[in-house]
């Protein structure tokens, strides 16, 4: 049996399609990650006065974003065993979501807060595909306010408790770094910043043991920080440099850590932090505008080259493609302060205070991307339809019986 010459004509149709038009471009799968975050703690009022209850009042309630899906599954809070309340959602400075509760009276000496939470989360991995990005190419300071609306660049570089901008060490820090630069990048965005990440990691040391957070004014003198430590000292140089710039904040799974023991104070001093937290470490980077390509994160801290300053875009763990909940971010508001005062606030009324935490993961599963067709996508639809005409034609010409004269050829 003779192949009917059209199927000749249609392979040549394909080879030429196949030829001239390029393949579609596909990213692939994407990864969801499960998580389940457990905590509970309780207060002691073991002291002889009174205490304010406003530290207790607002509970953080995780939000939800474009790469992850949070869910409060349970939530207990008693004062005593008695049932505390729910009232409202709210936000704090910083558009933060909080929980508002309907504890109002301060605690008396006895009290018992006792408080567990179970959430799930839903985390995807391609967070955040970061652009090319080169100090050549960088936009200057100046055109950022131009680029923003006055209140936005305003809220991002102002002055705050956290980040001292009217603080003369941190002023004549930035002014030396700036001088450094060549003359042709002490404008460029980009430049400002590798050139206070390149100060900071060639004199800050990561600390070996857990440390308490520092102002960036400490730190300069301390010389010894973690994550956070080295990106609110950035944060305050970029906004010396007038960079908008935030603090953002996460957590990294890692089966195994373990942090445990007495934060603050001692059973012997009776007024103490105890903590227990598994498999979960906390993360801070910091979040800059850059033009022309707009907001990047920054990480000091995770894969951070010295020798090659765009790793901390490239090799932050938020865009890496590792498990990572984001949290919180930190703007208007001084977590240090309040830190330091309810560590203040535990020797004076005597508290005792106890957390749990335990991170657990519950696997991964892969999904397939969006697919990112070429400019030829007509061509290649056609190239699909005549490949699936081919495959019924051919089909058809394999069915059909020869004719009697086929036959006595």
């Amino acid at each position: 049996m003779r192949k009917p010459r059209y199927v000749t004509v249609l392979m040549g149709i394909i080879l030429f399609a196949l030829l001239c038009s390029p393949p579609p471009s596909v990213q692939g799968f994407r990864y969801v990650h499960f998580w389940n975050f457990s905590v509970s703690g309780a207060l002691i009022v073991s002291g002889n006065s009174s205490y304010s209850s406003e530290p207790y009042r607002f509970w953080d309630y995780y939000s939800n974003s474009s790469s992850q899906v949070c869910k409060q599954i349970s939530q207990n809070i008693t004062l005593n065993n008695d049932s505390i309340q729910i009232t409202r959602l709210t936000t704090d400075i910083d558009g933060n979501h909080l929980q508002e509760s309907n504890l109002t009276t301060p605690f008396q000496p006895g009290d018992i807060l006792f408080w567990e939470e179970e959430w799930s989360f839903e985390v995807l991995d391609h967070r955040f595909n970061p652009p090319q990005i080169d100090t050549e190419q960088s936009g200057n300071v100046t055109d950022i306010s131009s680029l923003m609306d006055a209140e936005e660049y305003y809220w991002y570089t102002q002055a705050t408790s956290l980040w001292k901008t009217d603080n003369g060490t941190l002023i004549d820090l930035a002014s030396s770094i700036q001088s450094e630069l060549a003359e042709d990048e002490q404008e460029k965005t980009l430049a400002l910043i590798y050139a206070a990440m390149s100060w900071i990691d060639t004199h800050i040391h990561n600390p070996i043991t857990l440390t308490e957070p520092q102002y960036p004014e400490e730190l300069v003198n301390s010389q010894i920080g973690d994550c956070d430590d080295k990106s609110n000292l950035l944060i305050v140089l970029l906004r010396l440099f007038g960079i908008p710039c935030y603090l953002m904040t996460g957590h990294w799974y890692q089966e195994g850590a373990i942090t445990t023991g007495f934060l603050w104070g001692s059973i012997a001093e009776e007024a103490y932090l105890y903590v227990d937290w598994r498999n979960g470490v906390g993360h801070a980077w910091v979040m800059a505008y850059v033009p022309p390509w707009g907001w990047l994160p920054f990480d000091l801290l995770t894969g951070y080259i010295a020798s090659d300053p765009s790793s901390a875009v490239y090799n932050s763990l938020y865009v890496r493609n590792v498990p990572v909940v984001t949290l919180w971010v930190c703007n208007g508001s001084d977590y240090i302060g309040e830190r330091r005062t309810a560590q203040s606030d535990l020797v004076n009324h005597s508290l005792q205070r106890m957390e749990y935490e335990l991170w657990e993961f519950g696997g991964s599963i892969p999904i397939l991307d969006t697919l990112y067709f070429s400019a030829n996508t007509l061509t290649l639809i056609a190239l699909i339809a005549t490949v699936s005409i081919l495959s019924c034609l051919v089909g058809i010409g394999m069915r059909r019986q020869p004719t009697e004269e086929e036959n006595s050829s």
